[in-house]
């Protein structure tokens, strides 16, 4: 049986794994989120903006300046917001690929750990039952002296003279 500190270091490693895997999920979902989130803001600000424009040329269809204007300033608008949204989704991509590589290290240090609490338990193990056979053979050897009963060589099949 594993020492029980080798079996605890073991679960500790494993539970250190699946902690890693499971704060890089949050963290995804968490980026995910962010990105939806201003993804849908700028839709709905885009919108507003279109219904904006379409309002003021209804209201007036010969003011072609006015119109021009505010068509340009909507455009721009709507490619800053553009080049904002995908700035984020940027930062968000390499925040992404950084907790990645972390997630990767803790687990692999910690799949290490494992496996070194593992080779500790299993060598443990084996020596404890090479003493328990090493004990067996030296009891079963002293018992076989003792009764003065040593093995018998097998006959031989050719003594029948035929």
């Amino acid at each position: 049986m594993p020492k029980e500190e080798t079996v605890d270091k073991f679960f500790d490693a494993v539970t250190e794994a699946y902690d890693a895997l499971l704060d890089a999920a949050r963290s995804a979902n968490d980026r995910g989120y962010r990105v939806s989130r201003k993804l849908v803001d700028e839709i709905e600000r885009g919108q507003k903006d279109a219904i904006d424009l379409t309002r003021r040329l209804a209201l007036a269809p010969r003011d072609v300046s006015g119109a021009a204007t505010a068509a340009i300033r909507t455009v721009t608008d709507a490619q800053g917001r553009v080049l904002d949204l995908t700035r984020q989704l940027l930062d968000e991509l390499n925040d992404g690929q950084r907790e990645t590589r972390d997630t990767f290290r803790k687990v692999i240090e910690a799949n290490r750990g494992a496996g070194q609490a593992a080779i500790d338990a299993t060598r443990d193990a084996v020596g404890r039952a090479g003493s328990a056979v090493q004990n067996i053979r030296n009891t079963n050897g002293a018992r076989a002296a003792s009764t003065g009963s040593a093995r018998k060589t097998p006959r031989s099949t050719s003594d029948t003279g035929a």
